[in-house]
């Protein structure tokens, strides 16, 4: 099986959340993790075969370019006790014979996990594998309120965007 080890600071996890007065944006790029597959000569993976993975993203790491809502925000994920976010693959499968893909995780945050299944594109270039994806997750289903800073009031859904670039080990 061929292991892929994820490249921080080329890879992304992006948050949006809407609130009451303007969007607010998060990116981390401190991610760690692991992709295990085969793939055929083409550079497709074979999910029929043995594949895994995992990616973390340290909640400290996440940055919004405001140091209130930051620290609101590590306030109400109770960073202390729960310092990750854990992502790991449970399988993956082609969608209709298209060149997307669709993953089945289970996503660990706030001491909570849940699972989910959503759409991703995956290429190889050479050693290196890019994969993409999102998914809109409810705040509330880990336990964490939307937070009230003022008069912002913030909602409860946070679009999730992740770009994993990650090199393939010797």
């Amino acid at each position: 099986m061929t292991r892929f080890r994820v490249v921080p600071g080329s890879s992304s996890v992006d948050t949006e959340v809407r609130s009451s007065v303007h969007p607010i944006h998060g990116r981390a790029t401190e991610l760690r993790g692991v992709i295990e597959a085969e793939f055929d000569g083409d550079g497709r993976p074979l999910l029929d075969q043995a594949h895994s993975g995992w990616i973390e993203v340290p909640v400290e790491a996440i940055r919004s370019g405001n140091r209130i809502t930051e620290i609101e925000m590590q306030r109400r994920a109770d960073v202390r006790s729960y310092p990750n976010i854990r992502f790991e693959l449970d399988r993956a499968w082609r969608v209709d014979g298209s060149d997307r893909y669709r993953a089945a995780l289970s996503v660990t945050a706030h001491g909570r996990t849940h699972s989910i299944e959503e759409d991703f594109s995956l290429r190889r270039d050479g050693r290196r594998m890019i994969l993409e994806g999102r998914h809109t997750f409810d705040m509330r289903d880990f336990g964490v309120n939307p937070p009230r800073i003022l008069t912002l009031k913030v909602d409860p859904e946070v679009r999730v965007s992740v770009r994993l670039v990650a090199d393939e080990e010797d």
